[in-house]
């Protein structure tokens, strides 16, 4: 997503993300050698998740989802490395596309932790938006 930055602002769209653990953490973990270009808000209490409907997992959506087994497999094919385990595996998340009416236009809410919406169906829902 940080590569199709220029096409999203060409949009007229707008990335946040929403994260619940420490910034610390995550600078330490994910961030670590990324320059993200969008903003991050932190969300220590959870209230985000669950007012947009994005409930919790259990053991198997957590650690033995194909999806999400298939999906770390490819990264660590391509290079990535491994971040280690989340502080709250159980927690799902989301990604939306809200309109300039701040109406929600697009919306995919994880079944589990390899369930993320595509970035081809979040591209035609913000060119509609």
């Amino acid at each position: 997503m940080i590569e199709r930055k220029e096409e999203i602002a060409g949009l007229g769209g707008e990335v946040v993300l929403v994260a619940y653990d420490e910034r610390s953490l995550l600078d330490a973990k994910i961030l670590r050698d990324i320059n993200v270009p969008y903003r991050l808000l932190i969300d220590k209490e959870k209230r985000t998740y669950g007012d947009w409907g994005m409930g919790r997992t259990g053991l198997t959506g957590a650690m033995l989802s194909l999806e999400l087994n298939w999906r770390y497999l490819k990264l660590l094919l391509k290079g990535e490395r491994f971040l280690g385990v989340a502080p709250d595996m159980f927690q799902l998340g989301g990604d939306f596309v809200i309109d300039k009416e701040g109406q929600v236009v697009f919306a995919h809410v994880m079944k589990n932790n390899g369930d993320r919406a595509g970035f081809d169906g979040l591209m035609d829902a913000l060119k509609s938006a």
